[in-house]
């Protein structure tokens, strides 16, 4: 009799090993054996590619690289997809330590074996460990958000949602005062400056919660961070504002560094990947060297996919199931899916009848890596975290 064992994690591995009796110093011997991965490089000499191929074969693995490959010419760079296990990744960088020409590649194997620990994020002197599901709730001061339910232009109606967000049990709550939907016509500094200058101070009071803030403007964000802003969420990934990355820096205050193609008027103008998430993933990696290399503490960067954001309907699904690829980056990675066009478009369905499908996407992004959510409705997205990581955490 035979039946198939899911390993979706490291205990499911282990209490079985125990069931049936084997050594436990053996155990880190299979739990490597479960941990399969499917690696991806790009820009290898045709000697790289074919040695990496036959050092995989030689410790069990297998990898597979374009046909031209194995000709090879001069000058040509080619791509290789590596199917290994940890095991297998264990010896491969063993045997390529006597080849120091490979190290670049040693070294990419060699920080998989590393202990994985779950990222640490830094808001002022706090420091939070992503090993649960964080809801932050959405504040929009602006007359042309896509979802009304979140559009508050009244100060007494403001306090009472912050109040409510309190009780619901929020982690941070991200204000906005300029709409970044598709088609969106940019806010003058001004403008936004006044809105949240109205705003802002009262929230402040009212909360201790982490308070985020969103816009891609300096000026903008220094005024934000004055009035009580710990966090800065710049949907440009701190590129429409050269000043962004020094100011950030200075403050020494945390960033949301989002994927976006184009600017929010055009982004949805027929957007096109060669490869999307390599894309990303890319895109996201220079960010963080840059936000780093600009004085911005590591631990205070916290990434976004930007769903909806220069995406084509089925990108945005591609990015929903591929998610824990961008685990690698080693930074929390949240995800702003609330309401949006993916969720109820296909099912002809407005912004008001899209929660079923938001908290659907949420259990899934969580399985996937999110720990950050940026939410309408803070009750529902907090119950449904809080299940999830109950099984999956």
């Amino acid at each position: 009799m035979m039946r198939t064992i899911i390993v979706d994690q490291e205990k499911t591995i282990t209490d079985e090993l125990n069931n049936i009796g084997v050594d436990p110093d053996a155990f880190s011997i299979f739990i490597k054996k479960t941990q399969c991965m499917t690696l991806k490089f790009s820009n290898l000499s045709c000697a790289q590619v074919n040695v990496l191929k036959q050092t995989a074969l030689i410790c069990g693995a297998d990898a597979a690289i374009p046909k031209n490959a194995y000709r090879g010419g001069r000058g040509k760079r080619f791509p290789l997809i590596l199917f290994a296990n940890l095991r297998e990744i264990e010896k491969m960088e063993q045997r390529l330590r006597e080849q120091p020409w490979m190290g670049y590649i040693r070294s990419e194997l060699a920080s998989l074996l590393l202990d994985t620990k779950k990222p640490v994020l830094k808001i002022g002197r706090k420091k939070l460990t992503m090993d649960r599901t964080y809801i932050m709730g959405v504040i929009n001061l602006t007359p042309d958000s896509f979802y009304s339910g979140s559009r508050y232009t009244d100060m007494s109606i403001i306090e009472e949602v912050v109040s409510e967000m309190n009780e619901e049990g929020v982690d941070f709550i991200d204000i906005g005062a300029e709409s970044t939907r598709p088609k969106s016509i940019p806010v003058g500094e001004k403008e936004e400056i006044m809105r949240l200058k109205r705003v802002l101070p009262a929230v402040a009071k009212l909360t201790r919660v982490p308070i985020s803030v969103d816009t891609y403007k300096a000026k903008v964000a220094a005024l934000a961070i004055d009035l009580g802003a710990t966090i800065i969420n710049d949907v440009s990934g701190l590129r429409f504002d050269k000043r962004m990355a020094k100011t950030i820096a200075r403050n020494r205050v945390s960033t949301i560094i989002m994927h976006m193609k184009g600017k929010p008027r055009t982004m949805q103008r027929n957007p096109r990947y060669k490869d999307l998430m390599s894309e990303i993933h890319d895109f996201l990696q220079k960010r963080i060297d840059y936000a780093v290399e600009s004085g911005i503490d590591e631990d205070r960067i916290i990434i976004d996919p930007g769903l909806g954001f220069g995406k084509a309907l089925t990108d945005n699904y591609i990015i929903i199931r591929r998610l824990s690829e961008l685990k690698q980056l080693g930074r929390p990675i949240l995800v702003g899916h609330s309401r949006k066009s993916f969720v109820g478009n296909p099912f002809g369905l407005g912004p008001k009848d899209r929660l079923e499908g938001t908290l659907a996407i949420q259990s899934l992004l969580i399985q996937n890596g999110a720990s950050i959510f940026r939410v309408h409705d803070v009750t529902e997205a907090k119950k449904v975290g809080s299940v999830i990581d109950l099984i999956v955490r």
